[in-house]
């Protein structure tokens, strides 16, 4: 009688066993699936939204850097010349001035 029981109960805790498992294997297929998806969406996201407007900004970038080359180029640079003349000439004025002066 008790070996029957214990067969029993052995067969019974080898099923809920195999139950078990299979919920497990499930689960981890179905974990799998998801993951693939939501690669696939992440995959999509980048290549329709974040990647043109990376290239844009990329572009937009190099607009700002050739306008500053440009404006430096045309505007800051020969102010700075005209600047540097004027002290020259400041310079040579005062020396000039002060050439027969003693200190």
């Amino acid at each position: 009688m008790l070996e029957a029981l214990r067969e029993l109960i052995f067969i019974m805790v080898g099923g809920l066993l195999i139950i078990a498992l299979t919920i497990l294997i499930m689960t981890l297929l179905t974990i799998f699936a998801l993951v693939r998806s939501t690669k696939k969406a992440f995959r999509t996201t980048m290549d329709d939204t974040i990647n043109p407007a990376l290239n844009e900004f990329q572009a937009t970038a190099q607009n700002i850097k050739g306008t500053s080359k440009f404006v430096s180029k045309k505007t800051i640079s020969p102010i700075i010349q005209l600047l540097a003349l004027l002290n020259g000439i400041g310079k040579g004025i005062s020396f000039i001035t002060n050439f027969g002066r003693k200190k």
